[in-house]
């Protein structure tokens, strides 16, 4: 088709155009196409040169190369929106059609990820693999299937790096990283460039620190989409090579999830759905069960948003339960708080506070799990409470206990 990345450029400006003014929903990161936007997809399937992969090839022009127009619009990022419309464009053709163009796409994929777009852009990118999967989960050619893996790999570990960026590094020499002292934008995803710039400057005169306005969105698309997404891609054999690209994320999620600030809570909330995704794959535990633990243990750990404790609970659930050592190690460690005896240099309020704090979480794993699943070990719990209970305690940390 002659001048198809000029047609298809103005199809993306169209679109923009098109667009909802205020979405009723917050907080989405890959917003729903209008009615008037979704005409604009119809409009190009029923062109007839447009096949599905010269569609995808003419996206993946205006991505390198997107011609010059509209430069007086001051919020309008061209490549943004033909990735919009070309999300949209996935959800709407058949399976066949889709299937066919894979080695097309696989280059749109890939080009996409080193061509340094906007973060918006690239949350689109990971969603239109998530379609892809979700619509042919099965390669036949092993061939392929290695290259959708190592495709993957990317696109998410550039989406780890967005959800990173509202961490910086504690210490020169060792990788150390906390939350930003700065706050967290949440804005709305139908306009999301042009309501972070809006919001940049209200932002800043207000703190010294520069925001990430992309990290919370990271954070939340990373929660709905991935621990499915990798399900599906790497075959049951393959779970391990799952791991690397883990323990990557987790190195930036786990941050957030000791920081329980006010400021912090839209990652907190995000994170732990994360957490929660992974925690329901067994193969996933080995990069995050050292992690939930000491999260677990942190006097901090209650202190969170009602909306987290069911996630908590499903991630304590699984902590637990799919294998036989954690659980025996909560336990052994009220045995030794229990059996302890002061010494010189022990304080006996910390001391007491300390076990009470491990009976709490033991009540909480408790309170996560299946109906009497530890029935087996009711008279080591009654007998554990109990002897706190005969301890002679004021009424600041039989308050705690009871909390």
């Amino acid at each position: 088709m002659n001048h198809g990345a000029h047609f298809m450029a103005a199809i993306a400006y169209v679109w923009n155009e098109r667009k909802q003014i205020k979405a009723p929903v917050r907080n989405k990161v890959i917003p729903a196409a209008t009615e008037e936007q979704l005409l604009l997809v119809e409009l190009v399937r029923s062109v007839s040169a447009m096949r599905t992969e010269t569609v995808i090839q003419t996206v993946k022009e205006v991505l390198k190369q997107p011609p010059a127009i509209a430069k007086d619009k001051k919020h309008l990022s061209l490549e943004v929106c033909m990735l919009q419309f070309f999300y949209a464009y996935v959800q709407r053709i058949p399976v066949s059609s889709l299937v066919d163009s894979w080695q097309p796409l696989l280059v749109l994929l890939k080009d996409s990820v080193q061509l340094g777009l906007p973060a918006p852009g690239q949350f689109l990118i990971l969603g239109i693999l998530n379609e892809f999967i979700l619509k042919n989960p099965n390669l036949e050619s092993k061939k392929d299937q290695r290259e959708l893996q190592d495709v993957t790999h990317k696109v998410v570990e550039a989406i780890g790096t967005i959800a990173g960026s509202s961490l910086e590094q504690t210490t020169w020499l060792r990788r150390n990283l906390e939350v930003k002292p700065s706050p967290q934008i949440v804005v709305d995803g139908t306009n999301l460039e042009a309501d972070v710039e809006d919001l940049m400057l209200t932002v800043m005169e207000a703190s010294s620190f520069t925001p990430s306005v992309y990290s919370v969105h990271a954070l939340t698309l990373l929660a709905k989409v991935l621990a499915h997404l990798l399900d599906m891609v790497f075959y049951s054999d393959e779970k391990e090579k799952v791991i690397p690209l883990l323990i990557n994320i987790m190195h930036y999620v786990v941050p957030y999830l000791r920081n329980h600030s006010a400021h912090n809570a839209p990652s907190y909330r995000a994170c732990i759905q994360l957490l929660s995704s992974l925690s329901g794959y067994q193969y996933t535990r080995r990069a995050w069960k050292k992690e939930a633990f000491d999260l677990f243990m942190d006097h901090t750990f209650f202190q969170m948003d009602a909306s987290c404790v069911s996630h908590w609970r499903a991630i304590i659930d699984h902590l637990m339960t799919h294998d036989k050592t954690t659980f025996r190690d909560l336990m052994t460690r009220v045995a030794v708080a229990q059996s302890s005896s002061l010494s010189l240099f022990t304080n006996r309020d910390a001391e007491l506070e300390q076990r009470a704090m491990l009976l709490k979480r033991l009540a909480f794993t408790i309170y996560s799990s299946e109906v009497d699943q530890y029935q087996k070990y009711l008279p080591d719990i009654q007998g554990k409470h109990s002897h706190l209970s005969q301890v002679n305690i004021d009424c600041s940390l039989e308050a705690a206990l009871l909390d």
